[in-house]
């Protein structure tokens, strides 16, 4: 099996080289178990889309150690990720190296046949390549907003570490190209290599979620200042008790109007936005301090320890017992 890693500047450097680490472990796992017995052993390869040199993000070298020529067609082609991508993630759009030259080939290998598969903001470039077109994309979670609004007509469902829409496959997250790599190992080798290659490297075998990682993001680049005074209110009164309409009051508008331009400024609602809060909140008590977890919840505006749990869980993926044994 023929893997390319299609290295670009910007690009997260171990990942690259991780890619490679990875499928190789599945390589010594395979002959591990099964004494390499009819295997077509992988190889994974960097390439790049004009045969030359790239610069990561942190300004190490990548030197393609395969060339791209007419007739490749590799099984699976593998995106690197941009850090801009990710930093950058309030900017208005994200620059493609060479982006006519990458859509050729990374479409004429699709209708060959190959997999096209991205991790972290390698789904930028796929979107841009056109490859996610009626397809379900993930990136960084961070990034989700960005995303949105270059690529509106995709649905993206960044709550998800990896989807795979068969031939076109995306991971979430600066490291999930191991998650990525195990999953492409279990479709194409077989889950009790992958599940080796898991233990080998001391990894959790794929998950399933970002959420457990996602930071609430509160969007404030907008010029509504009645609902920018609100969004302050809110994050210095969380703890209390907030009733919306004395919330619009306060800033001067009626309630259906003040509900009307929070979601538009903020792609939330106030209730939700309070909850997020809240639960940012919450997490941060649970990572940094031992208060017992109802104390926080109560601390926090909730007396209904059972309805806030349910809450945590819907935003984060865990229960607040998982996260805190998780991050603290």
């Amino acid at each position: 099996m023929n893997v390319y890693v299609l290295a670009s500047n910007q690009c997260v450097v171990s990942a690259v080289y991780g890619l490679i680490d990875v499928f190789y472990a599945a390589n010594y796992c395979h002959e591990q178990r099964y004494c390499n017995r009819d295997y077509d052993a992988i190889s994974c390869k960097i390439v790049t889309i004009d045969n030359q040199a790239v610069t990561g993000y942190n300004g190490i070298s990548i030197t393609p150690n395969a060339l791209i020529n007419e007739i490749d067609k590799p099984d699976i082609i593998i995106v690197s990720s941009s850090v801009r991508a990710v930093i950058e993630c309030c900017a208005d759009d994200v620059m493609v190296e060479n982006l006519p030259a990458v859509k050729q080939w990374l479409n004429k290998c699709h209708e060959q046949g190959s997999t096209i598969a991205s991790y972290c903001t390698g789904a930028f470039l796929l979107a841009s390549c056109g490859l996610l077109n009626g397809k379900v994309a993930t990136t960084h979670w961070r990034s989700a907003d960005l995303f949105k609004r270059l690529f509106p007509s995709i649905r993206l469902d960044c709550d998800r570490m990896l989807i795979d829409n068969g031939d076109v496959v995306c991971s979430g997250g600066s490291m999930s190209y191991i998650d990525l790599a195990l999953h492409l190992i279990d479709k194409n080798i077989g889950q009790d290599i992958a599940s080796d290659c898991a233990k080998l490297l001391v990894f959790d075998p794929v998950r399933q979620k970002q959420s457990p990682y996602v930071t609430f993001q509160a969007q404030k680049s907008h010029d509504d200042q009645p609902i920018l005074k609100a969004q302050e209110w809110i994050e210095s009164h969380f703890s209390q008790e907030i009733l919306i309409d004395d919330l619009a009051m306060l800033v001067g508008l009626g309630a259906r109007t003040f509900k009307r331009r929070f979601k538009q400024a903020t792609d939330e609602t106030p209730i939700s936005y309070l909850q997020r809060i809240r639960v940012e909140h919450a997490k941060m008590r649970l990572e940094k301090t031992t208060e017992p977890i109802n104390q926080i919840i109560w601390n926090i505006g909730y007396e209904d320890v059972s309805s806030f749990r349910q809450l945590f869980k819907r935003f984060t993926g865990v229960t607040p017992k998982d996260y805190r044994q998780k991050y603290a």
